[in-house]
């Protein structure tokens, strides 16, 4: 209901968590009967920010074995339906999310599930995206796209370009690693500079691993176990 107002004050993108397309495992894993709601929302979402654009309606999905990787396929046919770039994500381990390596599902797993069934075609990937792209065939007329992030089996840190800034203020320049620099405690300074500010920038862009924090893989982040929970880092 309050989607208007916020296009009205200048939203144009939205990104929504939706890992089931089953209303009871909905509120199993939300504690909330809400999927109804939900999907509306969805629908709204579509009806008042496509304008014609992919990309601008995202649903993230994260993958795991034996909760929803039976459901890729129906994800994918909402691409049909609606203006919707449906995203699968791969489990990533975090502090507190309980990851384990028998309940991961590849890149290359769901693939398997989706390109030969579906006739999935590849697409381009933008400049340091971190999804790589696909669409059902023409054909279909699909109305979005389906994306995966492999950040754990077919990483891509080589060209990642991102950096996050928490809420509370730190610079997380890895979403995998432990590292901060606060930049809350230097903007409190009085006497801090924007040429101060920079040169702390970059000094923890200086500090960043040639992949996944330093880490190595998945069960070496698990193993770490030394990041936040996803709930404290924040998109």
């Amino acid at each position: 209901k309050k989607l208007p107002s916020l296009i009205d004050a200048g939203l144009t993108h939205v990104n929504i968590s939706l890992d089931t397309l089953h209303a009871d495992k909905f509120t199993e894993l939300t504690r909330r009967p809400a999927f109804s709601k939900v999907m509306q929302s969805i629908e709204t979402a579509c009806e008042l920010l496509s304008n014609g654009e992919q990309g601008r309606v995202k649903i993230n999905c994260v993958v795991m074995k034996d909760c929803n990787d039976k459901e890729l396929q129906e994800f994918v046919l909402l691409t049909k339906r609606l203006p919707v770039d449906v995203r699968f994500i791969e489990w990533m381990p975090f502090n507190d999310n309980g990851w384990n390596s028998n309940r991961f599902v590849s890149y290359q797993e769901m693939l398997d599930q989706l390109v030969e069934p579906m006739g999935l075609e590849r697409v381009s990937d933008g400049p340091n995206d971190t999804t790589k792209w696909w669409e059902l065939p023409s054909s279909e007329q699909p109305q979005g796209r389906i994306g995966f992030i492999t950040s754990m089996s077919n990483h891509f840190c080589n060209t990642c370009n991102r950096v996050r800034i928490t809420a509370d203020g730190q610079l997380k320049v890895c979403l995998f690693g432990s590292s901060e620099v606060s930049l809350r405690d230097a903007l409190r300074r009085p006497d801090v500079t924007d040429v101060q500010m920079e040169k702390l920038i970059h000094y923890a862009l200086s500090k960043k691993h040639y992949k996944l924090g330093g880490h190595g893989s998945a069960q070496g982040i698990a193993n770490a176990n030394d990041n936040r929970p996803m709930t404290l880092i924040g998109g």
